[in-house]
Order: structure tokens, then sequence, then C-alpha cells
């Protein structure tokens, strides 16, 4: 009994540890980052035109005002894996991250209501959480199909 609790928490501890693993890349036909070459090279988008894809091996910092979610949209997103452990990572980093946009807006909400943004930086604000629920909705989508292609 002991060795197998002693297992779980060691996978509890690894997932926990990974769950900061993989960021979005944009694959945009000539133009995509050096940091995402390699997670952009099965997607092979058609050129001027951009897909976003997830790249397992970078971290992403969820931090105030700093969201994956923000960065790229993700109504063109390829999830390049069908293993379901990474399938489970790229949910808990969608999760993470609209947690983040969430504690964005009531910061915002905050900051207005104190006088220390003006009313059209916090409606820039507003809008920049409602794309990213978008985007958030978008990765469930891919998510959801992902998960029902393992069945």
């Amino acid at each position: 009994m002991r060795t197998v609790i002693a297992v779980l928490a060691g996978l509890a501890c690894l997932v926990r540890v990974e769950a900061n693993a993989a960021a979005f890349c944009n694959c945009c036909g000539g133009a995509t980052a050096a940091s995402c070459t390699a997670a952009c090279e099965p997607v092979k988008p058609v050129l001027g035109q951009c897909v976003a894809t997830i790249d397992f091996n970078a971290k992403t910092r969820i931090a105030p005002d700093r969201n994956p979610l923000y960065d790229i949209p993700l109504d063109n997103f390829w999830l390049n894996t069908s293993d379901g452990v990474k399938i489970e990572l790229f949910r808990r980093l969608l999760e993470r991250s609209r947690k983040g946009a969430e504690a964005d807006r009531q910061r915002a909400a905050r900051s207005l209501r104190k006088s220390k943004i003006n009313e059209w930086k916090a409606e820039s604000r507003d809008k920049r959480y409602d794309d990213a629920l978008v985007n958030y909705y978008l990765g469930a989508q891919a998510y959801r199909i992902a998960r029902q292609g393992r069945k």
C-alpha cells in the first residue's frame, strides 16, 4: 500500500511540475519565431496563413498582464498530439490561462474603481479579456476533439 501511495504521489508531483510546460506557437508560413521552429515543423501552413499550435517543450509564465491567451488567436489551432498526458497538459495550460485572464479583469476593475486607470484603459482590458475567453473556448473545443480522437 505504501509503495502505491508513493508512486501515486510521485506521479502527482511529476504532473504538477510539467503543468508549467507548454506554450502556444504561431506558425506563419515563413515568419515563425525561432523558439517555435520544432513545434511548427509538422504544421506546414500555407504561405501567408498562420496556424497556432502548442510547444510542449516550452515554459509558460502567467503573470499580471501576461497570458498566452492574449498573444495568439486560436481560431486556426492545431493540437499536434494524440498523447493523453500531453492533451491533459494542454487542458491545464488553458485553465491556468483562463484563471490568469480573470484575475487581470478583476485587477483592472479594482484599478478603475480606485481611479488608477481611466475608462479607455479599462475598456481595452475588457476587450482583451473577451478575446482571451474566445481563445479559451476555441482551445477547449480543440481539447474535446483531441479527447474524442483517443476513444
